[in-house]
């Protein structure tokens, strides 16, 4: 539902929606037989990459963050075929990952040269590991985790609390000119507002 409305969502809804994305293709990184896309050429990372570009798109304050990301994760994409034993489709993704920016020329000719000395432990890509990338993405989620640290669930439930906390204080008002039936009626929806009252105090509301 979230994605069929994605183009309406907010913006830090939208980025939750491709954080998500991005997290379970990151998760299934190593696994080249596990597919997002209908093209089952393109690697759960490839994949991945596509969502950090939606992530950068919506951001514009963590440049230097999301450059190292997006080379780690380019990196690894490469590293995962060489480690499988790929290097037919190392060379083809390597062609699909850069488009001829000037920017990006240094590290696609150490990826080209990579992939020639068909050694998947060679020092680029050992010092650009896999467990650095998801380092590197923890330490996004956290600051993505401070920036969207709101409980959207637990601001509805405070509201409906302070209404219902109103309402109690109206339906006591009422209590002197209340017949029997009514009083009955009344106490129960007093018990009921007072146990959300003392819901919130315990949690510290």
């Amino acid at each position: 539902a979230l994605i069929n409305g994605l183009s309406i969502l907010p913006t830090h809804q939208k980025k939750t929606v491709y954080l998500c994305q991005l997290l379970i293709r990151i998760a299934k990184g190593k696994k080249l037989d596990c597919h997002f896309e209908n093209d089952k050429g393109i690697s759960p990372l490839e994949s991945a990459l596509s969502f950090w570009t939606l992530l950068e798109r919506e951001e514009i304050e963590l440049e230097k963050l999301h450059k190292d990301i997006r080379q780690l994760i380019q990196i690894q994409i490469v590293a995962v075929y060489m480690e499988n034993g790929y290097f037919k489709e190392a060379a083809e993704v390597l062609e699909r990952l850069f488009t001829g920016s000037e920017s990006d020329k240094p590290l696609r000719m150490k990826l080209a040269t990579v992939i020639k000395s068909r050694d998947p432990y060679v020092p680029l890509l050992q010092s650009f590991s896999y467990n650095f990338l998801i380092s590197k993405i923890k330490s996004y989620i956290e600051l993505f985790m401070k920036e969207n640290e709101t409980n959207f669930l637990l601001q509805a439930a405070t509201k409906e609390v302070e209404s219902q906390r109103l309402g109690a204080i109206e339906l006591q008002n009422k209590t002197v000119n209340a017949d029997e039936n009514d009083k009955e009626n009344l106490e129960t929806k007093q018990r009921f507002v007072l146990s959300i009252i003392l819901l919130k105090d315990m949690l510290g509301q």
